[in-house]
């Protein structure tokens, strides 16, 4: 039986940033500062944290490199490269031609360099920085539970002190980074509800919460917000995690829950996620060309009952067909 709930977890968060973050600020443009309060902040955090979380923790479970490892190199950054890349560089076009992203932005973004340099490019700044973690992870997904704690440790570390020398590296490579580690670090030891051992349970959450403490130390200007924001991101993504692990322990525990069609919409719309991340803007803008109504209400209906699911299906549609295309190369 299918297990729904990454699939949960990636329907909630990309519905949060796509239907309610984002679609904000074209409802409301000129109060689009005002509406990011720290609360719907630190939700936006949480959200790409559990994204990276999820990715971390399936890509741990799957891959192993070094000597006793399972995977090649070239197998797993070339699966990585064709699953994203052709993907980002449209949507990456999508946003220049729209200007929502400026030309030196969008160059950086497309070289993978903006979790590094100024300018970012707004909203397609996750994509480096999850193609980073992919970089990054035969470094750290190895057979070892101890080698992949302490190259987590020194990895963190070195990306802290990075950051000290040259303030363009991007805070938010380090909180996705991290709980991308811990997600590699969770697919050795325990399942997502953390069902272990106690004597390994306390070692790994000691060195975690050392590491978290560390980050919390150092002053908010290391980080892309406030460190107390980011805390209470951080504990939002196992709080988000753990919320989804009962909606999908309650709705899909019969045995015919691969065949309602509740679980249905949830596969579709989790396997549309990153494709709806990535295009929802050129999307929105289209359709604020096609028809803005001056009416709040009557956009927020027309925005989020109509443009979001058209989203969700063109995201889909683009998925399916890119990954159709893939499998033929």
């Amino acid at each position: 039986m299918r297990d729904y709930r990454f699939d949960v977890a990636r329907v909630v968060c990309m519905t949060y940033i796509v239907a309610f973050m984002h679609l904000y600020g074209y409802v409301y443009p000129q109060g689009r500062e005002a509406f990011y309060i720290p609360v719907c902040v630190t939700m936006t955090d949480a959200c790409l944290g559990l994204f990276t979380f999820v990715s971390g923790y399936l890509l741990g479970s799957k891959y192993l490199f070094g000597k006793e490892g399972n995977t090649s190199l070239w197998i797993f950054y070339k699966k990585r490269i064709i699953r994203i890349i052709p993907l980002f560089i449209l949507a990456s076009v999508a946003l220049w031609l729209i200007e929502f992203n400026s030309d030196i932005a969008t160059i950086n973004g497309l070289l993978c360099i903006s979790p590094f340099v100024n300018p970012k490019p707004r909203t397609l700044w996750y994509i480096p920085v999850i193609l980073w973690c992919y970089l990054l992870t035969p470094l750290i997904s190895r057979k070892s539970l101890k080698w992949r704690i302490y190259s987590s440790i020194l990895l963190m570390t070195s990306l802290v002190v990075a950051r000290f020398l040259f303030p363009s590296v991007d805070g938010r490579l380090l909180f996705n980074l991290f709980f991308y580690l811990v997600g590699i670090i969770s697919a050795s030891c325990f399942d997502w509800r953390f069902k272990m051992p106690y004597g390994k349970a306390v070692k790994v959450a000691s060195i975690l919460l050392f590491v978290v403490l560390i980050m919390l130390c150092l002053h908010h200007s290391l980080l892309y917000r406030p460190s107390m924001i980011m805390a209470i991101g951080g504990i939002g993504v196992f709080v988000i995690l753990f919320v989804c692990e009962g909606i999908s322990t309650c709705v899909f525990s019969g045995q015919d829950s691969n065949k309602n069609l509740l679980s249905l919409i949830v596969g579709f719309v989790s396997y549309a996620s990153m494709a709806c991340y990535m295009f929802h803007r050129p999307i929105y803008w289209l359709a604020q060309e096609i028809w803005n109504p001056s009416d709040t209400t009557v956009k927020w209906w027309f925005m989020a009952g109509i443009v979001f699911p058209v989203i969700v299906m063109i995201s889909y549609v683009i998925q399916k067909g890119y990954d159709s295309l893939v499998k033929r190369i």
